[in-house]
């Protein structure tokens, strides 16, 4: 027994010694193995850092290669740079010599004013603006920047050449620098280097009227026109009455002086000629920033620093002073950002002045050279104006119209104003057309009939509505302002019903009041207190009576906004506020413009 307990304990140390053994030698693999690793990566990070410095150096030659090649390149045209400008001081004095040659006399840095173009009279005109609120490029930070520049090339006298330039801020005369050449090449160079360099400091360049274009228009009606000529004073041949006369320089005075006021001298507006000379394609300019502008109001509100920049274009685009806006020595951007509809429209007001008041542009420049412009005046305008005298029946009865039934609503005019003076007005050829309409629309059965009604206007756009009348507005100019919409895009009427301020049954049985419109209209005009325009200071204002042949109703009591036209069998819209508590007044929008005639205008004034 004793034996094979040792023989057994024997068995276990030598199983331990094997155990031990193969212990030791799976240590010794460990380590041989982590010596292995550590081997490896001392290698890998050796080739790494060796790979790295090997792109370094690579990198280095290359970047030292670029340099190279770019002090070459430098040097070439440095090089060729100064060639150029061995050439140009050679071509520089072969010009001159060739200017000695030709000019009569020796040119002059600065010549003294001339006020009579010679024979060539003005060969090209450039008008420039910018407009920089803020003074963010050009660091004018307390006024902003608000600039024109413009260039004139005139022939003196055959070999014989002017350029004068004329700068400074919108709103002053600017400063003047006149030069004179004895080659027109050379002139026009020396203008246009300088009108380059403006632009690209980043003036626009506006497209105005020149008188080439007049010209060029002379000719293409088979005028013969050899030179610029002043007008002959026009002789009158006819007497007006006082009254017409007084009414005629209201409608062309207030015109022009609202253009002028409104358009700044760089825009060609002067005393002789107010109207100014923007093309119209540079208006359509105006007129698609005020719709960015709109469109970005609609869908967000958009960065003080975007309307900032539109408005920028704008006015760069539209030349206008924006001095009133000073306070304090510093310019309020509040007073000039157009940053909200009522801005918006009161651009648009003014772009559709300055449309209308360019068609009657040769009106204006015959009137200014007349013995009497009223003669000029009344022929321009193309409407038959006759007096009424306060006494007359007639008188009484436009007068009657305004006065009757007159609405409370309208509390700021309610009983407070009066006629005071009363013209007949009338389109040629007008009465015909509306005739014709009436005939197939106004008398069949459900239709209203021929009604009175009113058009209220701020008094510097007489000219316009009196020359061209009340238009659709697909018919209207780009820009132009609409004053309507919620009854869709028709021409908008306040009436003046037969029956306004009597009672009436409405459809709900019950009775009440249909209220004549004038007071509403008189709220679009220039006269003080007017609710549309709180800033006015007019003693008077003036509003069309109308003559409206309205066919079947299409009858709303709330808003139908932008419909191009009633529904089918219906001729006009009417927007009712009688028994209608959601509307304040009536109106009527008709969609076709032989569906009114302008009849009458009166002049208001306050009790």
């Amino acid at each position: 027994m004793a034996t094979s307990k040792k023989k057994t304990a024997k068995k276990k140390t030598a199983k331990k010694k094997v155990a031990k053994k193969k212990v030791a030698k799976k240590k010794v693999a460990k380590r041989k193995a982590a010596a292995k690793k550590k081997t490896a990566a001392k290698k890998k990070t050796a080739a790494k850092k060796k790979t790295a410095a090997k792109k370094k150096t690579a990198a280095k030659k290359t970047a030292a290669k670029k340099t190279a090649a770019k002090k070459t390149a430098a040097k070439k045209t440095a090089a060729k740079k100064t060639a150029a400008k061995k050439t140009a001081k050679v071509s520089k004095k072969k010009a001159a010599k060739k200017v000695a040659k030709q000019a009569a006399a020796p040119a002059a840095p600065a010549a003294a004013p001339s006020n009579k173009p010679g024979p060539g009279g003005i060969i090209e005109e450039i008008t420039l603006n910018w407009t920089d609120l803020t003074g963010a490029r050009t660091g004018a930070t307390s006024l902003g920047s608000n600039k024109f520049y413009k260039a004139k090339l005139t022939e003196l006298a055959p070999g014989s050449y002017e350029v004068e330039f004329n700068y400074g801020r919108v709103g002053t005369d600017g400063q003047t620098q006149r030069l004179t050449f004895g080659v027109l090449d050379v002139a026009r160079r020396k203008m246009m280097s300088k009108v380059n360099s403006k632009i690209a400091k980043g003036y626009t360049r506006l497209q105005m009227r020149t008188q080439e274009d007049e010209l060029a228009k002379a000719k293409a009606k088979g005028v013969k026109v050899d030179s610029p000529k002043k007008k002959k004073k026009k002789k009158s041949t006819r007497e007006f009455h006082p009254q017409v006369s007084a009414l005629l320089r209201i409608i062309f005075n207030e015109a022009g002086k609202a253009v002028k006021k409104g358009l700044s001298a760089s825009a060609g507006a002067t005393d002789d000629a107010p109207l100014g000379n923007l093309q119209d394609s540079q208006l359509d300019k105006g007129a698609d920033i005020l719709e960015e502008i709109e469109g970005l109001l609609e869908k967000k509100k958009p960065q003080q620093k975007t309307l900032i920049n539109l408005t920028n274009a704008y006015l760069s685009n539209i030349p206008r002073n924006i001095d009133h806006a000073r306070r304090g020595g510093k310019l309020d951007l509040s007073l000039i950002l157009i940053d909200n509809r009522e801005r918006i429209e009161e651009h648009r007001k003014f772009l559709t002045l300055l449309r209308d008041a360019y068609l009657q542009r040769e009106v204006f420049a015959e009137a200014a050279v007349a013995d009497d412009p009223v003669e000029v005046w009344y022929d321009g305008l193309g409407c038959d104006l006759e007096f009424l005298e306060p006494k007359s029946a007639e008188f009484k009865r436009v007068a009657g119209l305004f006065d009757n039934g007159q609405s409370p609503k309208n509390s700021n005019f309610y009983n407070k104003l009066k006629v005071a003076r009363a013209w007949k007005l009338q389109r040629v050829g007008k009465k015909t057309l509306l005739d014709t309409y009436a005939k197939k629309t106004a008398f069949g059965k459900g239709c209203t009939g021929m009604v009175p009604g009113w058009h209220g206007t701020r008094t510097e756009n007489l000219m316009g509505i009196s020359k061209g009348g009340l238009l659709m507005p697909e018919n209207l100019p780009k820009g132009v302002h609409i004053t309507g919409k919620a009854f869709g895009r028709g021409i908008y009427h306040a009436p003046c019903w037969p029956d306004a301020g009597k009672p009436r049954k409405a459809d709900d049985g019950k009775t009440y009041k249909r209220f004549n419109g004038a007071l509403k209209s008189m709220n679009y005009t220039s006269i003080s207190g007017a609710y549309w325009s709180r800033a006015n200071t007019g003693k008077a204002g003036f509003m069309f009576l109308e003559e409206m042949a309205l066919g079947k109703p299409e009858v709303h009591l709330t808003a139908c906004w932008d419909r191009k036209r009633p529904a089918k069998g219906f001729d006009y819209i009417y927007a009712q506020a009688f028994g209608n508590p959601q509307l304040s007044h009536d109106e009527v929008v008709t969609f076709h413009e032989h569906a009114s005639m302008l009849t009458h205008l009166l002049e208001i004034v306050h009790k």
